[in-house]
C-alpha cells in the first residue's frame, strides 16, 4: 500500500466527502450519495466526479443498488484515521511499511511529540469479511466499522494495560492506533538460552494482565516479543474484560496456547490448571 504516496493526491474537499462516508457508515454499508453531498456541502455533480476520483485510487467503492452509494476501502479508511493524527499533530511523518498481517497492516512513522513509533492500521474483515462475520459473530456491519471498532479496542486495552509489558500506547484514530516501537522478536523466532526462566516471565505477566481485567483472547508465540531485557504481550482487538461470561474460557486457551509452545519446542511440561490457578488465585 503506497499510503503517503496516495495521501498527497487528496484535496481539500476530497477529504470532506471522506469525511462524510466516515460520519454515516455506522447506518449505511454504502452511504448514499445524497447523504454525502449535503454532508460536504458540494452538488451531487460534483460529489460524484470526487468519488469517481477516489475510486480511480483505490480509496472508495461506489455501488449503484437501490441507490447510488460509496463505502472505504481498507486503504481509504486508513488514509482517512491518517489524517485525523495529522491534524491533531500527533503523526508528522510516515516511513516504510514494517509488517502486514491478516487483520492489520503496520507502519514505521515519527511523531514530534512521542518519537520513533508505529502505526497500525486495523483491516478486520476487509480480506475475507463473510468468514470473520461468521466466526465472531459482527451481525451484518460493513467492515470499515469492525475495523474502527477492533481499533478502539486495542487503545483502550492498552491504556488499561499501561505499566505493564505492552506497548505505550499513545492515540487512536478510525482504524489506526499509534504506539511504542518495539525492537525485539516475536518468540517463535527466538531460540531462548533461558526457556524456563521465559516461560515464567510470560505466566508472571498474564497474572499482572488478568488483576487488571483483562485476558488477552489469542495470546501464542506470535505476539509475544521478546529481547534480552525483556517480553511483551501485542495484538489485544480481541481481549475480553474478566467479568465477561467466557473469560476464564479464554484465559485457558491462551495458557494452553503458551504451554504447549514451550512443551513442543523445549519440552518444558507444566500442568495448565496448576498454572491457571496460580494466575487467578496465586
Amino acid at each position: 500500500m503506497k499510503l503517503v504516496e496516495v495521501y498527497k493526491k487528496i484535496g481539500k474537499v476530497s477529504w470532506k466527502v471522506l469525511e462524510a462516508i466516515f460520519e454515516n457508515m455506522w447506518d449505511y454499508k454504502f452511504v448514499p450519495l445524497q447523504i454525502i453531498s449535503n454532508r460536504a456541502n458540494v452538488s451531487e455533480e460534483k460529489a460524484r466526479k470526487i468519488l469517481k476520483s477516489l475510486s480511480d485510487l483505490g480509496i472508495v467503492i461506489n455501488k449503484q443498488t437501490e441507490y447510488e452509494g460509496s463505502a472505504f476501502t481498507f486503504l481509504g479508511l486508513s488514509l482517512f484515521s491518517l489524517n485525523r493524527l495529522v491534524k491533531r499533530g500527533i503523526v508528522n511523518a510516515v516511513a516504510d511499511q514494517m509488517s502486514v498481517g491478516k487483520e492489520s497492516s503496520i507502519f514505521n512513522c515519527y511523531s514530534e511529540k512521542f518519537g520513533e513509533c508505529i502505526i497500525k492500521f486495523y483491516r478486520i474483515g476487509h480480506t475475507s469479511f463473510k468468514k470473520v462475520k461468521e466466526k465472531r459473530d459482527y451481525g451484518d456491519l460493513h467492515f470499515s466499522v469492525l475495523a474502527v471498532r477492533s481499533a478502539k479496542r486495542e487503545y483502550e486495552t492498552l491504556k488499561r494495560l499501561q505499566g505493564l509489558s505492552v506497548p505505550e500506547v499513545y492515540a487512536w484514530e478510525g482504524n489506526a492506533v499509534v504506539m511504542q516501537l518495539i525492537e525485539a522478536d516475536e518468540l517463535y523466532k527466538v531460540k531462548l538460552k533461558n526457556p524456563n526462566e521465559v516461560l515464567d516471565m510470560i505466566i508472571e505477566e498474564i497474572k499482572k494482565i488478568v488483576k487488571r481485567g483483562v485476558v488477552h483472547c489469542d495470546l501464542s508465540q506470535f505476539n509475544i516479543l521478546v529481547r534480552e531485557d525483556g517480553i511483551w504481550f501485542i495484538d489485544f482487538p480481541q481481549s475480553v474484560d474478566v467479568n465477561s461470561e467466557s473469560w476464564l474460557e479464554y484465559l485457558r486457551r491462551d495458557v494452553s496456547n503458551v504451554l504447549e509452545y514451550f512443551y513442543r519446542t523445549y519440552r518444558i511440561e507444566k500442568n495448565i490448571n496448576e498454572v491457571l490457578q496460580h494466575i487467578i488465585n496465586g
